[in-house]
């Protein structure tokens, strides 16, 4: 009341102030009305016809490199010629209103035309329930889309067809994306395409990153490969509607630093309307690159093992070499044959699926292997360390059932045979020759089963490693309780002298011969030397070389006595080894080998030949361990690992001394 009193009074700027207070409240009042009322229906239309799609946008995925910044895995843009849906919005609609079947209706006519002797001739829509509409609306679209990609393909003068099934489900499920046509389209598909469909709706060229391995095959089993996988990975938002195509590392390299590999995945919002055609996108989080990997890996000495081991036993070689640094552990080389394609798997997942699972397996890591004559320097190691005179001969009887041949003789029924000639042998002669009776006899009378078992254990035999890549086996060694065992015989132990009832990988040997050369040093070898910033190129994780594992705590004098028998291994007269050698600026200390397999049922199904050395002899740096698997007994170590050797330590001779030449000259 006090208000309207005032209004009573003759103030004209009182009655102004009231006026535009009053007019501002109308204002206010129908402006409310508008939007509540009147435009309510258009507002509530918008928010039920739009929504927004998340899609998940992957991160171009980190290089892998060798020691010298060569590149291993890298990724190329792909050209996919796709045709964009929501692009023919219009095209779906004339092509619906095409299909849509209409009934003719004769109306009679009005009382007024009675000069007209017919009705009007009208047509109307049929009235179609829900199912028919939904069927026409896709006969529509299908249509459009086939009549489209028969123009790419006559363009292109390739055939293409139209998968009804994979289109039905990209139209119910990612109406907003593009639908691949054509998948990694050539250049010359890529000029045709944008030469004829320039600026023409409904069809365009969608890139995307893919991996690429520049030398094919080459460490196809180290790199390992990717397979097909949009998941989200840990600290990435993990709800998406769409997913662009993604990857994920499966085994080697790529499986064991897939985290810095792939790098982080960003994402964008995309408003669709309620036909879920594509309104507008909006960048939500930019994706990161990964980082690169930088590997121990020299891709000389890769090529050239790879190479060698192709030459010699062809393309369906199985066989393994692996190349490692004495003094670092670093692996320089790393084969497995026969190699698979890293591409493979990626772009065809139906190989995933192959039977043949010792294809996929990394024969150099992965594969436990009988080593034969290879474990002798261990068995030699162990019996100088218990008191064994290295120039003591042991006598090598004439086989009365294989003359040329040696024997070992447990009783009148049980005897191990010997490829050595008959004869007397010292240490260095047993290396050479690779004498069965020897270490059988020094295993069992200097050595002991329970020294054999500690030293061996000493070098990690029947244990794994601790590889990033995950492709390994720990190998099968007998453990004190086993060998202490009820059922453990002589011939038990006479067995693993000679390599046999026992399995190990060719990393695991590289390992043992290396601490041989070393001093007695087990390291841990190093296949990744440093994760770098891809833009920058510094070094985010650098990876210490030299870490030990273990030391075998043997004598130097009994290093230095086997270190001098492996030498005569390649370069005295009798020695299997010689085929190895390349010259007096790399002598090497080698040991061959043959192993027997046996399937479960005792039967000889097939032989490990091994050229396990390391060179050079007077200042170790090297070890090369070469494996070849054969179904038939066609030379020996010497024969079919030691050229292979050969080749190894001549590109190493090459890289250390460009000026020099190699005595190719193969005895």
């Amino acid at each position: 009341m006090l208000v309207l009193d005032e209004l009573k009074k003759s103030d004209p700027q009182l009655r102004l102030v009231a006026l535009a207070l009053a007019g501002g409240l109308c204002i206010l009042l129908t402006g409310l009305w508008w939007v509540q009322i009147v435009s309510a229906r258009e507002y509530q239309g918008h928010l039920e016809t739009q929504t927004t799609r998340t899609v998940r946008l992957p991160a171009v995925r980190g290089k892998i490199l060798d020691r010298e910044g060569r590149v291993l895995a890298e990724n190329r843009p792909r050209y996919d010629l796709s045709i964009y849906l929501d692009d023919l919005r219009n095209q779906f609609q004339s092509e619906y209103a095409r299909l849509r079947p209409v009934k003719i209706v004769k109306t009679p006519r009005p009382f007024w035309e009675f000069w007209s002797k017919s009705g009007t001739v009208v047509t109307q829509r049929a009235r179609l329930n829900t199912a028919q509409l939904d069927a026409l609306t896709w006969q529509a679209r299908y249509n459009v889309a086939s009549t489209i990609v028969s123009q790419v393909s006559r363009k292109l003068g390739q055939p293409l067809a139209l998968d009804p099934v994979k289109f039905k489900h990209d139209l119910e499920t990612r109406l907003a994306m593009p639908y691949t046509i054509v998948a990694n389209a050539t250049p010359e598909q890529v000029a045709r395409f944008e030469e004829q469909f320039s600026g023409n709706l409904g069809a365009d060229v969608d890139l995307q990153s893919v991996r690429e391995y520049p030398y094919g095959i080459l460490a196809g089993h180290l790199l390992g490969y990717l397979s097909r996988n949009d998941d989200s990975k840990e600290g990435e938002d993990a709800y998406f509607n769409y997913y662009l195509p993604d990857y994920v590392g499966v085994t080697g390299v790529e499986g064991g630093y897939d985290s810095v590999l792939r790098g982080h995945a960003g994402g964008e919002s995309v408003l669709v309307n309620n036909m879920g055609y594509r309104q507008s996108e909006t960048v939500l989080e930019a994706p990161e690159p990964g980082n690169n990997v930088v590997l121990t890996i020299d891709y000389d000495l890769q090529q050239v093992a790879t190479r060698s081991l192709l030459d010699h036993q062809g393309p369906d070689a199985r066989g393994a070499v692996v190349v490692m640094d004495v003094r670092t552990g670093d692996v320089l080389a790393m084969v497995s044959s026969p190699e698979i394609n890293p591409d493979y798997p990626a772009n065809d997942p139906a190989l995933l699926a192959d039977t043949n699972l010792l294809v996929q397996f990394n024969r150099a890591t992965q594969m436990p292997l009988a080593p034969g004559s290879i474990f002798k320097p261990v068995i030699g190691l162990a019996a100088l360390e218990n008191g064994l005179d290295p120039n003591v001969k042991i006598y090598n009887p004439e086989d009365p059932e294989n003359p040329g041949h040696g024997y070992y003789k447990f009783s009148a029924s049980f005897r191990k045979k010997d490829t050595a000639l008959p004869g007397y042998y010292d240490f260095t002669r047993a290396i050479e020759m690779s004498c069965n009776t020897y270490f059988i006899t020094v295993g069992l009378q200097n050595a002991g089963k329970e020294n054999i078992v500690r030293l061996a254990r000493k070098f990690h035999f029947g244990e794994r490693i601790g590889l990033p890549t995950g492709q390994e086996t720990r190998g099968n060694f007998p453990t004190l309780e086993q060998v202490n065992g009820r059922n453990w015989r002589d011939g038990n132990t006479a067995d693993v002298c000679i390599g046999q009832e026992i399995d190990v990988t060719p990393m695991q040997i590289a390992v043992a011969y290396a601490a041989i050369a070393n001093g007695g040093t087990i390291l841990m070898p190093r296949l990744v030397e440093k994760i770098e910033d891809p833009v920058s190129g510094g070094t985010l994780t650098n990876y210490p070389s030299g870490l030990v594992r273990d030391h075998i705590g043997v004598n130097a004098r009994s290093l230095r006595t086997l270190r001098e028998a492996m030498l005569s291994e390649t370069e005295d007269p009798e020695g299997t080894g010689q085929k190895a050698v390349v010259g007096p600026e790399m002598r090497i200390c080698g040991k061959t080998g043959t192993a027997q397999v046996k399937d479960v049922h005792g039967q000889l199904t097939s032989y490990n030949f091994w050229f396990a050395s390391f060179a050079p002899y007077e200042n170790p740096k090297y070890v090369v361990v070469v494996m070849v698997q054969s179904s038939y007994l066609h030379g020996s170590g010497g024969l079919v690992c030691a050229p292979i050797a050969h080749d190894i330590y001549e590109e190493i001779l090459k890289k250390e001394h460009p000026g020099a030449r190699a005595n190719t000259a193969r005895n």
